[in-house]
């Protein structure tokens, strides 16, 4: 399929090959498919634009986002690998030309479609404002020292207090997804400034989305709902505000290793939907795309070799994780109780049987009188049963299956299997390795009853 991107264009001429093309715009004073609010943040920093390679990084990456977003898996013969074909227009095309080969490889490996994506010249500027905030308002960026992501998750929190603990001034960067999953994270990093004042802690959401593309004034009316796209978009929003905060500030990602590794559950779950942004394969091609368009700021995942009960372990004692740690939303659908039918529309709040909740579950057995609240608690063999009809149980069932598998796996088979999951090397294998079995037993320890254990046929 291909796709055109409009930028602040009216009746712009397509490049050979293109007339036909599904196309996104995202324009400043029309209605566009894309649109953001980021513009905002920039002005929060006293700026009316950003410079050139940053802009045109997030218009790349708003592109990824909206085509991962809207164009469905089933429009492609095998209802899942997308080919595309997308014309993006740049500032600095010198520089992105020499990114192609490795802008498609990353893309490919991070969304499961084929990616060709072809630059063009553009002298049109979109992010650029004369509305300055007040002085007051703004945001003094010396104050900073790095940059870290900050889902209101788990591992986010605990790479939070880490790095305050080492000294880091930090801006927490959060999509804005909903309003209440924002009032946590701002909750949770107003404990972090609690904790330490001498240092700077500050959350900056952002919020974006995507209408359907059109194509000679018809809209592509299917949608896609997968959304690995959404966290390139997410890192690289992170990437320009290091950017704007000092030209090697640090990008942190903090994600345990056996979510970074995203080894699917099953052999059935090979085309998962989750998150590559945190594999060392994706974050070391980011980095060396960086360094080929001149952006020094680097990103890296503190918590890359460390299961996430390691994570917890590590921060336990500490005062601002034993407040917050029940805040933190680790779920693949935190909203669920919004529908119910009870009246208990309390949400954000973990479920307790996706695969996060689970192994976020299997993260907190040395913690005591945590009192966590779920919308399912009990993820037993009675849920199991109880719920056998329903799609509630397959992430249940599948981790069940990844330990099934793992008992009965030979070292060989575990090796191969670590290598699947992308480009490593040997001593990156080794580690994944240990963190792999590591997380595996911790599974083994939350699913310890004889019920659950003769279930899944093993002692």
């Amino acid at each position: 399929m291909k796709i055109w991107i409009n930028k602040n264009k009216v009746n712009e001429k397509r490049s050979i090959g293109f007339e036909n093309a599904y196309e996104f715009s995202i324009k400043r004073n029309e209605l566009s498919t894309m649109y953001t609010h980021i513009d905002y943040t920039w002005r929060q920093f006293g700026m009316n634009r950003i410079e050139t390679i940053y802009e045109d990084l997030f218009i790349i990456a708003m592109t990824v986002f909206s085509i991962d977003k809207r164009i469905s898996r089933t429009l492609f013969q095998d209802n899942w690998t997308r080919e595309i074909e997308v014309s993006i227009p740049v500032l600095e095309i010198e520089k992105w030309n020499k990114t192609t080969e490795q802008i498609n490889q990353t893309l490919s490996f991070l969304t499961g479609d084929i990616w060709n994506i072809e630059f063009r010249k553009t002298e049109e500027i979109y992010l650029e404002t004369s509305r300055m905030l007040h002085k007051k308002n703004r945001i003094d960026k010396s104050q900073f020292t790095a940059v870290s992501l900050f889902s209101g998750g788990l591992d986010s929190f605990c790479g939070a207090i880490a790095l305050a603990e080492q000294g880091e001034s930090l801006c927490l960067i959060g999509h804005n997804e909903y309003p209440k999953l924002r009032a946590k994270q701002e909750e949770l990093s107003n404990l972090i400034n609690e904790k330490y004042p001498s240092q700077k802690c500050k959350f900056i959401s952002f919020s974006a989305n995507s209408y359907a593309p059109q194509l000679n004034g018809e809209v592509l009316s299917k949608s896609e709902n997968t959304s690995r796209g959404r966290s390139f978009l997410f890192l690289c929003i992170a990437i320009t505000i290091a950017g704007i905060i000092g030209d090697e500030v640090p990008v942190y990602i903090p994600e345990n290793g056996f979510i970074g590794l995203n080894i699917p559950l099953t052999n059935s779950r090979k085309g998962s939907c989750s998150t590559r942004t945190t594999h060392p394969y994706f974050i070391s091609n980011i980095n060396k795309i960086l360094d080929c368009i001149g952006i020094k700021n680097k990103v890296s995942n503190i918590f890359a070799y460390d299961t996430k009960r390691e994570i917890v372990n590590k921060i336990k004692e500490n005062e601002i994780f034993k407040r917050g740690v029940k805040e933190t939303i680790s779920c693949s659908h935190p909203c669920i109780p919004r529908y119910d039918r009870n009246g208990n529309n309390k949400y954000p709040i973990n479920c307790g049987y996706c695969y996060p909740c689970l192994i976020r579950k299997s993260s907190l057995i040395d913690i005591k009188n945590i009192n966590e609240e779920y919308t399912y608690k009990d993820v037993d063999m009675n849920f199991i049963k109880k719920n056998e009809d329903r799609d509630i149980t397959s992430d249940t069932r599948a981790v069940l299956s990844s330990i099934y598998r793992y008992k009965n796996m030979t070292e060989k088979e575990l090796t191969r299997l670590i290598k699947c999951s992308g480009k490593l090397t040997s001593e990156e294998v080794e580690k994944f390795k240990r963190v792999y079995k590591s997380t595996m037993n911790d599974l083994m320890t939350l699913f310890s009853d004889e019920e659950i254990k003769k279930y899944i046929g093993i002692d």
